[in-house]
């Protein structure tokens, strides 16, 4: 099982029948205040809103209120709305003229204060949609957004919807994948600013980008020249939270990847995680020890990470860059945000002992320099074995002299490995500066050589393929130096030169040597390569494996990490999420791609909202008649006893469903995804009985089961909406509150007709036709072409007659007895299904 099976979505929206959205003023609710529907903030569509700039008169206190009458939510849920400012930005400015409020039976429970929502700004998808938060203390039944004073950008804000969850009840990732992409269903990008003087000549480009699953793809922060004020990328993950502990941050490289970063841009960044909009950490970068070369991610290029490890758990990241006087960063390409454990790391270390590379220090006058003479301020190598030695806290320290003091000299070591690596492997050693942050010049001055045995085959330098610079790892100021093997090589000798730019004698710590493989050339090194041969940097939905190394890439809009049903396949991935025999495709009713916004209960002439809460691809009663979708799918009775045993609406745990999350024995084949009996239309409209109030067309279902008195409103559905376990069935039919499903709810009375072309006969199989039966007679058989078909039975109850081909010919119910003419029919061979309260069987007819 991927995910427990109480695990729930976050920014759950609070919408459906006894939902009620209302426009307030400082006196209250204030019908009058709006001329519009107020029904976009509380139904099912997630994506249409009510404009605030609507509103009769932009006074001071005017907002909007959304109320539950079915539920009071209990302290500790989150709760707040998703909104949009159009093109405009979320600041601080604005956030402080916000408050979200809640109340109980209309009795003010908690306000936000202009402080709270400081952290909030959180944009997602092309209208730069924001969750507006607030964590509660107290229960509520209401939420209200409002404004406090009168800013000409609120006439701009759309509210699309309210809503609250139980953070508790959100999955945490603990994955252990390393790098692990923040993407795909469910995460949204966004944008901030510190005030709106930036908004004209500062921008993000392709912002959708930075969360597209494609570690290769990127959005840009463009800050001009002479600009103060900040800016800020991030994504947020509306599925799920990430633990303290792990590391989180974001893929960055200059727009011009032959630059490097300097010291002073370290100074100006910083990386921030929150949690339901309050922020949790903030590290700026200033003293280098957030900033990683990903040189196992990126090999060669300008890419690094900046890093913190979080100390709080979370579930948004954002990377703030602020711009000083006097500084001018142009653009910063921004590839992807990531979390990872805190231990991710190649074992890729050249070391005597205790590594996946064994090697040893090469000796001698031209591959490791001495220890200096007589204490001058020579170029000195001391204690090189500690480059190889199995601690990788221990370093050999170089020193160089300064440029006017016999510059001829260097400082050199070199290290070589038992066997020949192979090219394509990125080879270099672990430094640090002493003293300071490094510095551009500082590269002048370093040179690694590869050889294959006394043959050199590469040389890197900082005029050409030395990779380095401002390229910090998480400890302390080392960086990486190194490149990209065009031969196989064994050795690997790293050169500091005292250059023209060095003014005073310089030390260099070298901890360690690494050789990253990298067999498919792919830029991945082998010890994260997840599909050899595959590209790893595609990551559609965000989990961690890349797209060539599993079998469902889906991003839609059902959770990537959730299992409702418990079978083993994730929501994204399940063709039936809830597992009620009908495809989720069959219950994305509007068929927009989309299954959020498919909650149908109701009747729109007699309630104002459509909806239970539950969208129909998770509901097990998608139209609340009080009869479960299993049993209007379509599935033969005969079938459903044996995959529901208990009757609760979802098919047995013990029922095979391979791959793709849908029953095998439902399928053509084993996860062919072809169904096997298809959807049950009694009536023959364009209403599928699943969600059809009146399958049969003339009967409402809800009395057929005799539960006419749950009818309040006299249209055939139960709108007592109570669903604690949040599977769509109403308290008042459901045998069990906690877990999914009712057992022992009643079949469909409909389930043996069929008025469609006779679909339901072609799921008939020769071993379910059946010539004689103790409790049902079918006689003559053969019969005459004009003479009755008598089917007797003392329960009585439904036949159905098919041709040889699957026509529907005839449909009746019956009491004890029935004759069926023949006088119309062509001799052939036919067969008459029969559903009893107890059974149901179908029998081959002879017609002569």
């Amino acid at each position: 099982m991927s995910a427990a099976i109480s695990a729930q979505k976050g920014y759950e929206p609070i919408r459906g029948m006894g939902v009620e959205a209302k426009p307030v003023n400082n006196s209250g609710i204030c019908l009058a205040c709006y001329n519009g529907s107020m029904n976009p903030v509380v139904d099912a569509n997630l994506d249409n809103s009510v404009s605030m700039g609507n509103f009769a008169s932009l006074l001071s206190g005017n907002g909007i209120s959304v109320k539950n009458t079915n539920t009071t939510y209990p302290a500790g849920y989150i709760t707040g709305f998703n909104v949009d400012l159009g093109t405009s930005f979320i600041t601080a400015e604005l956030l402080s003229s916000l408050r979200i409020s809640t109340y109980k039976n209309g009795v003010l429970q908690e306000t936000t204060t202009s402080g709270t929502l400081l952290s909030v700004p959180a944009f997602g998808g092309s209208k730069n949609r924001i969750f507006l938060h607030l964590r509660t203390t107290r229960e509520f039944n209401e939420v209200r957004l409002y404004q406090t004073n009168v800013l000409s950008v609120f006439s701009a804000m759309n509210v699309y919807y309210a809503f609250a969850f139980d953070p508790a009840k959100v999955p945490v990732d603990n994955n252990g994948i390393c790098d692990d992409i923040i993407a795909g269903s469910g995460v949204d990008g966004n944008i901030s600013g510190s005030s709106s003087f930036l908004a004209p000549l500062s921008f993000i480009q392709n912002k959708e980008r930075i969360g597209d699953g494609d570690k290769n793809s990127y959005g840009s922060i463009v800050l001009p020249a002479g600009l103060l004020g900040s800016y800020s990328v991030g994504v947020l993950d509306k599925n799920q939270i990430y633990p303290a502990g792990n590391k989180t941050g974001f893929v960055i490289s200059p727009d011009d990847e032959g630059k490097l970063l300097s010291a002073e841009f370290l100074k100006n960044i910083t990386v921030e995680t929150y949690l339901y909009g309050k922020l949790q950490d903030s590290r700026a970068l200033s003293d280098g020890g957030g900033l990683i070369n990903i040189k196992v991610l990126g090999f060669g290029s300008g890419k690094q990470k900046v890093t913190l490890t979080a100390s709080k758990p979370f579930n948004e990241v954002r990377l703030k860059v602020t711009q000083t006087l006097g500084v001018n960063f142009g653009s910063l390409k921004v590839y992807y945000a990531f979390e990872e454990p805190a231990a991710c790391d190649c074992n890729d270390k050249i070391q005597t002992s205790g590594s996946a590379i064994a090697g040893n220090l090469v000796t001698g006058g031209n591959w490791t320099s001495g220890p200096g003479l007589f204490g001058l301020i020579l170029a000195k190598m001391v204690d090189p074995g500690a480059i190889v030695d199995t601690n990788t806290s221990n370093y050999a320290t170089a020193t160089i002299p300064a440029a006017s003091l016999l510059s001829i000299f260097s400082a050199y070591a070199t290290v070589s490995s038992n066997n020949v690596l192979p090219a394509n492997t990125y080879a270099g050693f672990t430094l640090e500066k002493a003293a300071n942050l490094i510095g551009v010049s500082v590269l002048e001055n370093i040179t690694v050589t590869l050889y294959n045995n006394n043959t050199q085959t590469d040389v890197f330098t900082s005029t050409g393929s030395l990779f380095s610079g401002n390229f910090f790892t998480t400890d302390s100021n080392k960086f990486y130096v190194g490149g990209k093997a065009t031969k196989p090589f064994n050795r690997m000798k790293i050169t500091f030169h005292s250059g023209t730019g060095v003014r005073f004698p310089q030390n260099y710590y070298i901890y360690n040597a690494f050789a990253s493989r990298d067999d498919d050339n792919d830029g991945v090194a082998n010890c994260f390569d997840q599909c050899p041969n595959g590209n790893d940097s595609i990551d559609s939905n965000g989990n961690g494996i890349p797209d060539c190394a599993e079998g469902c890439t889906a991003v839609n809009d059902k959770s990537p990490n959730i299992d409702t049903d418990g079978d083993g396949t994730v929501d994204a991935c399940d063709l039936d999420s809830d597992n009620d025999g009908i495809l989720d495709s069959a219950e994305d009713l509007n068929g927009n791609g989309l299954f959020d916004d498919d909650d149908i209960e109701g009747n729109i002439f007699v309630t104002p909202v459509l909806g239970d809460g539950i969208a129909a691809y998770l509901d097990l009663d998608s139209d609340n008649d009080g009869i479960l979708d299993l049993f209007e799918s379509g599935i033969p009775t005969s079938v459903v006893n044996q995959i529901d045993a208990d009757h609760n609406g979802i098919i047995d745990s013990g029922v095979a469903v391979g791959n793709n999350g849908f029953a095998d024995i439902l399928e053509t084949t084993p996860d062919s995804g072809i169904l096997k009996y298809p959807l049950k239309n009694t009536n023959g409209d364009n209403t599928p009985d699943f969600v059809d109030l009146m399958s049969n067309g003339t009967d409402y279902d809800l009395y057929a089961i005799g539960k006419g008195n749950l009818d309040d409103l006299g249209s055939g559905f139960i709108s007592r909406i109570n669903d604690t376990d949040k599977d769509g069935i109403q308290a008042v039919v459901d045998t069990d509150l906690v877990k999914r499903g009712s057992p022992n709810s009643p079949l469909s009375p409909n389930a043996a007709l069929s008025k469609n072309g006779g679909s339901a006969a072609r799921g008939i199989a020769n071993s379910d036709v059946t010539s004689v039966s103790n409790d049902i007679n079918v006689y003559p058989n053969p019969v005459k072409s004009g003479e009755n078909l008598n089917v007797k039975s003392e329960e009585g109850g439904i036949y159905t007659l098919f041709s040889a081909q699957g026509q529907l010919i005839k449909s009746d119910k019956f009491s004890g007895n029935a004759e069926i003419s023949t006088a119309s029919l062509p001799a052939g061979i036919y067969i008459v299904k029969i559903e009893t309260k107890s059974t149901m069987k179908s029998y081959k007819i002879i017609v002569k």
